[in-house]
């Protein structure tokens, strides 16, 4: 069962590399002008199914840490990373959905968006580096 925040987390962040690229695309076309392909419709689908794992597995890693170990933040800099990636979904996932509404150029918001999304993709990325020692000190023994 400890197993399954690790798999969750992980398919989010494959998912996420997906995501990002579809993104960087968007970003390239708008801003730099230069032609790029972008799927918006998956890019959205995507990037809901992304937050939504990264939220689901954000209570399951809490849930099963407390369950196992009775503390949530034994983890340490994985905790913590954690815990600042959750508002910045929630902005990102908001934002996001805002922008799926075709209501004119809002350059401003989506550039937020961005920035958003490639800050978690790097917390994430460094969440699967912190969950390396986690999984070696906690589930492997």
């Amino acid at each position: 069962m400890m197993w399954l925040h690790p798999f969750i987390q992980s398919v989010a962040l494959i998912l996420a590399v997906a995501v990002l690229y579809m993104g960087i695309q968007r970003f390239r076309f708008q801003h730099l002008k230069i032609k790029a392909a972008f799927n918006w419709k998956r890019h959205v689908l995507l990037g809901k199914v992304v937050h939504g794992l990264w939220l689901v597995g954000f209570g399951l890693g809490l849930f099963m840490a407390h369950s196992a170990w009775g503390s949530v933040n034994l983890t340490g800099p994985h905790f913590l990373a954690g815990v600042i990636m959750v508002p910045l979904i929630l902005i990102s996932l908001a934002t996001g959905l805002v922008l799926e509404k075709p209501k004119g150029r809002r350059a401003g918001l989506a550039l937020t968006h961005g920035v958003c999304n490639v800050i978690l993709f790097l917390l994430a990325c460094y969440q699967a580096w912190t969950a390396v020692e986690v999984v070696r000190l906690f589930l492997l023994d």
